[in-house]
């Protein structure tokens, strides 16, 4: 099966300048070399508030029928799954409108505000699900991250009483409309996925390098699929025996008895040999046909 992805433009990062939330975006230094096509080109150097009671006064975009406008102007393949992408989840988009640093010292200081700013975060989020919905789109691509590479940046206990609430509802729009949904997070974030499991996500997109797959496999087996297990890192700068050697891997353990949709674990730009090698080790491992993402 093909894929096909939509993002939110009007609403997402820009190159430079201010975007619709407020958020002041620059370019990536000179001397930093993303991949041609990789999706982050800028980062956050300005944000609107402060604090999570000063983030209820600042105004939501608006989610309009424009922003979905022509999304499928060149026709819905038959083999495809239309999946509707959306732009920061609730935690990454208070940290980007507060700054990292301000918004997990409110998580602690501002309950109360932050649970609040975080809901109507997921209020947007929800129209976005409607728009994405009413135009045909088959599944929902959600994404907030939680933890580095030593595990979370917060406690699971915090992150269960003001986030997942607000994660909860925006996956409630997809589930109640008999959509599956896609979870993207980052680090080792193996705490957060009981819960976001029994929130009504089907399909994880984990960072396969630092969790131990082989272990979540064996304790959720058929509850949940996984999307990815062929670590970007090695992607982008592996050999393609290494690359097919560890998709065999990944096969091996997350879709044993089905549940794995093999891909490299973001989609970038890879070097075409390691994508080939990728596709290769699903036609002679797994007999699924091309890597998801091609």
């Amino acid at each position: 099966m093909r894929w096909r992805w939509w993002i939110m433009w009007a609403a997402g990062r820009p190159l430079s300048g201010v975007d619709a939330w407020g958020v002041a975006w620059a370019p990536l230094p000179a001397d930093y070399r993303p991949a041609a096509g990789e999706p982050a080109a800028s980062y956050p150097v300005g944000h609107p508030v402060d604090t999570a009671a000063g983030l209820l006064d600042l105004p939501v975009p608006p989610v309009t029928p424009a922003l979905f406008a022509g999304l499928f102007a060149g026709g819905r393949p038959a083999d495809a799954l239309i999946v509707g992408r959306h732009e920061a989840g609730p935690f990454e988009r208070f940290a980007q409108l507060l700054g990292t640093a301000n918004a997990l010292n409110a998580l602690l200081r501002e309950p109360e505000a932050s649970a609040a700013a975080l809901m109507r975060i997921a209020e947007y989020h929800v129209q976005v699900a409607a728009g994405y919905l009413a135009a045909g789109v088959e599944a929902g691509w959600l994404a907030d991250d939680y933890a580095g590479n030593a595990g979370p940046f917060f406690r699971p206990e915090l992150w269960r009483r003001l986030i997942l609430p607000a994660v909860r509802r925006i996956i409630a729009a997809y589930r109640q409309a008999g959509a599956i949904v896609f979870f993207h997070t980052c680090g080792r974030a193996e705490a957060f996925i009981p819960d976001l499991l029994e929130a009504g996500v089907t399909v994880f997109n984990l960072q396969s390098d630092l969790c131990d797959l082989a272990g979540l496999k064996a304790r959720f087996g058929r509850r949940i699929a996984f999307y990815g297990g062929v670590p970007v890192s090695l992607m982008l700068n592996g050999t393609p025996e290494q690359v097919e050697a560890r998709a065999r891997i990944a096969i091996q353990t997350l879709g044993r008895d089905g549940g794995l949709i093999l891909a490299a674990d973001q989609p970038l730009a890879y070097p075409p040999a390691n994508v080939a090698a990728l596709s290769e080790a699903a036609r002679q491992w797994a007999g699924i046909g091309r890597a998801c993402y091609e």
